[in-house]
């Protein structure tokens, strides 16, 4: 999609990931509220196709998380359910934890693509392939947006929601979150030549798989899985990401056929700093808007788009930063409120998850596999690993 720009926007939204679609979606919607009043302008912008190039991540949602976010969920988007999660300890030992119905594993990009359609029939100007610069002060109610595409340009934005990724982004030098905090690597492959229950999804834990974080397989049919891993960062420098890649597979699956192998970083810890300032807003990924522990952060990302469309339709029309300040607030504390105070508390106890030996593990496994299945909850996975070491449970207590 390259729509022709043009010299001026209401909202310039950088990123169409899962952040940017829904804060462009969103935005496009509300014209429809407008009761006759002229539109207003958005043009979604993004480095690339959206749906060309996959990113570091396992593609497994909440069912109604996702039902509750966009407004037709397309059947084509499931790949196949989630019933339940299987944990293998560091010696191998698996523990199943059932929960018929409770996640679907999607086709990411296919979802991407119908959502960016749906941007457009909204009223977005969708310009793809275009790699935004930089994004200069607020200055005479503007903020300019330069961009690079097939030849150098800019354009003049009322509000800018920048929702490009992890890393240093937009805004640098003003107070305000830049998507760069506890930055972790994360590599997958796309396997076949395996064989695993399709509607499950497994989850390495220990040292010897993946330092600080954990490994995975998540199907994407009967033929092909999601195999990957995430380091924890402090790990990182000992376990180089491609390294502990290459040790896990031949460790666990040696001789499978690896078709494609993708990397990232994954943003994975909670910031205090403000979301919004001066007519930018920050969302998904350039918002820290991940879990600091699972590391998920597609639903966390569609949250935050869809509250920063919320907020930044409010403040358009308003003069101030005194007028304004409220909206950026509420915009903070509505993100607190459906995901940010749990992921600060879980982010409060992430170094200490990291400290878990594998011995551990490897014990709280033994007494789970001894518990029949229909039994085993996640509150009694989590309990029983912390009373295998009872110095945890202080360490951890933020999480209780």
């Amino acid at each position: 999609m390259k729509d022709a720009l043009l010299p001026e926007y209401d909202f310039v939204v950088i990123g169409a990931g899962p952040a940017g679609l829904l804060a462009a979606l969103n935005l496009g919607l509300a014209n429809g509220k407008r009761n006759g009043e002229k539109p207003h302008s958005i043009a979604l912008l993004d480095k690339r196709d959206p749906w060309r190039e996959p990113v570091a991540c396992a593609e497994a949602v909440s069912a109604q998380g996702l039902r509750d976010l966009v407004p037709k969920v397309e059947p084509a988007w499931i790949r196949e359910p989630v019933d339940g999660v299987i944990f293998v300890s560091p010696n191998g030992t698996r523990v199943t934890f059932r929960k018929p119905g409770s996640g679907v594993l999607i086709d990411r990009a296919l979802m991407h693509r119908n959502l960016a359609e749906e941007c457009r029939r909204a009223g977005a100007h969708c310009n793809f392939r275009t790699r935004a610069v930089s994004v200069s002060r607020f200055e005479n109610g503007r903020r300019i947006v330069k961009y690079e595409g097939d030849g150098p340009g800019e354009i003049k934005a009322r509000v800018v929601i920048d929702a490009s990724g992890p890393g240093l982004g937009f805004g640098q030098g003003e107070r305000i979150a830049q998507g760069n905090f506890d930055v972790e690597p994360a590599l997958f492959a796309l396997v076949r030549g395996l064989e695993y229950p399709t509607n499950y999804i497994q989850l390495f834990f220990g040292k010897n798989y993946a330092p600080g974080g954990y490994a995975w397989l998540f199907p994407r049919d009967k033929d092909v899985a999601n195999v990957g891993l995430v380091i924890g960062k402090k790990f990182s420098k000992e376990a180089p990401a491609r390294k502990a890649m290459a040790d896990f597979m031949k460790q666990v699956y040696p001789g499978v056929i690896v078709e494609t192998v993708h990397g990232g970083v994954i943003p994975c810890g909670y910031t205090h700093d403000p979301l919004a300032v001066e007519n930018l807003f920050k969302a998904g990924d350039s918002a820290n808007m991940v879990n600091p522990i699972s590391r998920a952060g597609i639903l966390e990302a569609m949250k935050g788009g869809a509250l920063a469309a919320e907020a930044a339709l409010a403040v358009l029309r308003l003069g101030t930063e005194a007028e304004k300040e409220p909206f950026y607030r509420g915009y903070k504390e509505k993100w607190d409120i459906a995901y940010g105070n749990g992921n600060m508390r879980i982010h409060r106890a992430k170094s200490h998850f990291s400290e878990i030996r594998d011995e551990t593990f490897d014990k709280a496994a033994g007494s789970l596999a001894k518990i029949p299945p229909d039994k085993i909850t996640m509150g009694r996975i989590f309990l029983t690993t912390l009373w295998t070491t009872p110095s945890l449970i202080w360490k951890m207590r933020s999480l209780i």
